[in-house]
């Protein structure tokens, strides 16, 4: 097996592109399934502008923040370019970053 790194990776949405992202919220997490299947995604959640005032309340959501394990930088491209939010454009990919990163803590649920 090939060594396996972290990598943070921090996705701002595009403007206005919740209801998209709503709408292909069922395609993201399929998508996502295999991945966190593989062990490729530890972590992902959205960035939020606040903490929503309520369980019902959708919180404004502006990003994404995922840690990958993968071998190389271009993998880890390779896996947030595939995802639905990129191909339907939710996310502003031109100001994406992947970072190299250790995680130092993890916790399961």
């Amino acid at each position: 097996m090939t060594q396996q790194y972290d990598w943070l990776v921090q996705v701002p949405d595009k403007p206005n592109a919740l209801q998209t992202r709503m709408s292909n919220l069922a395609s993201h997490l399929s998508y996502n399934k295999p991945h966190i299947e593989a062990g490729k995604l530890v972590f992902t959640g959205p960035t939020l502008s606040s903490q929503p005032k309520s369980a019902d309340e959708v919180p404004a959501m502006t990003g994404t923040v995922t840690l990958f394990k993968a071998e190389t930088e271009d993998e880890v491209w390779e896996m947030v370019k595939g995802n639905p939010f990129a191909e339907v454009g939710v996310w502003d990919l031109e100001k994406a970053t992947v970072t190299p990163f250790r995680c130092a803590v993890r916790k399961a649920l």
